[in-house]
């Protein structure tokens, strides 16, 4: 089960290492700071299956709340298959992020770092194979 936790971690972890910001008339952090929900993944809505079996593995949700201070706090739902069994498994993260123009980088806790951009509501990162699609709440 651990193994199954620390896979689901890397990967949702390397799936938000590139999340971005906004650029406009107030301050970015002012602009960015709220709740930002994971829609899709690769262009396709939410499960996203991370490993198909042994055990399956998938995002149920993913979501980001961005304060005005520049930090952020993440929070995801996986669920892992196995046998016919369903485990629920919240994954908890954060770090702080820098706003730049129509982008911004984040650092998570663990150092690791990504980059995206914002355009209105819709804050888009790629890198990794994967290509995320997040909305402002």
């Amino acid at each position: 089960m651990r193994s199954m936790l620390t896979t689901v971690f890397t990967v949702a972890t390397v799936l938000l290492a590139g999340c971005g910001g906004d650029a406009g008339t107030p301050p970015m952090e002012a602009t960015l700071a709220g709740t930002w929900n994971l829609a899709t993944v690769n262009g396709t809505p939410l499960p996203f299956v991370l490993q198909q079996a042994n055990p399956k593995i998938e995002i149920l949700s993913d979501k980001l709340v961005l304060s005005v201070s520049g930090t952020f706090a993440q929070s995801i739902m996986a669920r892992s298959t196995s046998a016919g069994t369903v485990t629920m498994q919240p994954i908890e993260d954060g770090g702080t992020y820098e706003a730049r123009g129509t982008s911004a980088s984040f650092t998570f806790n663990d150092g690791s770092q990504g980059n995206g951009t914002v355009d209105g509501n819709s804050l888009s990162v790629t890198g990794v194979g994967y290509a995320l699609v997040y909305v402002k709440q």
